[in-house]
């Protein structure tokens, strides 16, 4: 986290200025105990791309760093309502992954297993929780951000409707998406940070929507409900895990499955196809292009044209990866863009057409829990870049804010990875990248962690208060708290 040398490694290499903060402190513990706002003296952290005054917003690039001169409403809201804030987090480079490896400052060390990736882009928020830093910390949330982390760090992460929380404040991944999401040790405590920063919406902040007032007022509290979850092939949970894990996933979410049929839910069999198709659109289509219209005036600084595809590629002020992403903006036309519209507007018909039979859908919050060596490999090492495993991570979550839903991703269970290879058929049978993961949590450590495995509900927008209500009640069945602890993992479960 950025924060003030005797309190840790600054992310920036720049201490911010507290002393804001510490007049807070002490103006709160000034606060009759009959009149403290409702997060008094509740720690919690910032994610790197939201502006806070008296910290630097970095994105995790060196060069784009500036000093704010404001908070982001969503951000003093917090602070007025008694939040202590303790420093800003780690995160993939711009917001752009879901592996938390995309920066220069290092990769957060998931909760877990530092082996392990800790999900990105919010990385360092959804670590900061899961290890007990912080009682919540804020992410964002384009394609997944709030809620891989989440499920990564065995704890919650809220992504209410796009537009319910205001963004004003927020360096852009893609404007029109992005979301402010919590991470938090329970459903309820985020629920009430999100009500808390809604409220810092006005009706002269373009990235704030007033809120469907005859949806919310429809919402029931009580009584059972219908869900569906992803068609047989997309649930692909293969992997450098290898056949052991991936049985276990399958066998963790048919729990998952039972668990919410247990909490009155009914499982009804939907269409998955139009989610899956517009998943793709945001990093296979023109969409792409408001990446790079996000950062557009850091891009072209100082250039007579706007750069080439390689020039964007080999950009020395961006993370390798980041620059093969951003090039593929540049060969898409205005036409481009209205085209893939086109394609989405289509696409919503058609997921519209089967939300209509369900209030809900139940699938993995990720498909596959990857070690951070098994993604630098493919995205820092290789000679060319490619990003497949990033890609494997966004099936169900890429989706969500295109098609305007609201989601929550819990704890759901706690496994011990599979012995790889195990036996002489399973030597014989060992996958080259199976075999890599093999000897290296060999050489590492102990070759069977205990690692959390989480589950992701989500509905129509502005059904943010009834999913919460379900969400919760899921997660407390399950038994499992915030974080290792909450989990029952202790340090010599992974060392």
């Amino acid at each position: 986290m950025q924060c003030a040398p005797e309190a840790g490694a600054g992310l920036t290499g720049k201490a911010p200025d507290l002393t804001l903060q510490h007049l807070s402190c002490r103006e709160l513990e000034a606060v009759h105990a009959a009149d403290r706002p409702p997060l008094w003296g509740i720690p919690f952290a910032v994610k790197d791309n939201v502006d806070v005054a008296g910290f630097r917003t970095t994105a995790a690039c060196k060069d784009f760093a500036y000093e704010p001169e404001h908070s982001a409403p969503a951000v003093q809201a917090l602070l007025n309502a008694g939040g202590i804030l303790v420093g800003k987090t780690n995160m993939d480079q711009f917001a752009a992954g879901l592996v938390g490896t995309r920066t220069p400052f290092g990769t957060a060390p998931n909760a877990f297993d530092a082996r392990f990736i800790p999900g990105g882009s919010s990385s360092g928020s959804g670590a900061a929780v899961g290890a007990g830093l912080v009682s919540f910390a804020l992410g964002t949330d384009t394609a997944g951000s709030g809620r891989i982390p989440a499920g990564f760090n065995g704890c919650v992460g809220l992504k209410a409707t796009v537009g319910r929380i205001s963004t004003t404040g927020v360096v852009p991944a893609c404007s029109s998406l992005d979301c402010l999401t919590c991470f938090a040790s329970n459903v309820r405590d985020a629920a009430t940070v999100m009500q808390i920063m809604q409220e810092a919406g006005t009706l002269e902040d373009p990235n704030w929507r007033v809120p469907d007032q005859h949806i919310m007022d429809q919402q029931h509290m009580g009584g059972g409900f219908t869900f569906a979850i992803p068609n047989a092939e997309l649930l692909d949970f293969s992997g450098p895990g290898g056949p052991g894990l991936e049985a276990k996933y399958k066998e963790m979410f048919q729990e998952a499955v039972n668990s919410l049929k247990a909490r009155g839910g009914q499982l009804v069999d939907i269409d998955f196809s139009p989610f899956a198709a517009t998943a793709k659109l945001l990093y296979e289509s023109a969409f792409v292009a408001e990446r790079y219209s996000g950062i557009r005036a850091f891009l072209d600084k100082d250039k007579a044209q706007p750069p080439s595809a390689a020039e964007v590629a080999h950009d020395p002020r961006l993370e390798r990866v980041i620059g093969a992403i951003l090039s593929n903006a540049v060969k898409y036309s205005a036409t481009d863009v209205y085209d893939g519209n086109v394609k989405l507007k289509q696409l919503k018909a058609r997921a519209r057409s089967q939300m209509a039979k369900v209030d809900l859908l139940l699938v993995p919050t990720a498909l596959h829990h990857y070690t951070v060596q098994e993604i630098e490999a493919e995205e820092k090492l290789d000679d060319t870049v490619t990003w497949t495993r990033n890609a494997k991570l966004g099936r169900f979550t890429n989706f969500v804010n295109l098609l305007d839903m609201c989601a929550v991703s819990v704890p759901s269970a706690v496994y011990r990875h599979p012995q790889i290879g195990e036996g002489i058929m399973g030597q014989l049978c060992l996958s080259e990248e199976s075999a890599g993961r093999q000897d290296h949590l060999e050489q590492t450590g102990n070759p069977q962690p205990v690692l959390p495995f989480g589950v992701t509900l989500i509905a129509t927008a502005w059904r943010d208060a009834w999913l919460c209500e379900i969400a919760s009640r899921f997660h407390e069945a399950s038994g499992l708290g915030c974080g290792p602890k909450g989990h029952g993992v202790g340090l010599q479960d992974n060392s």
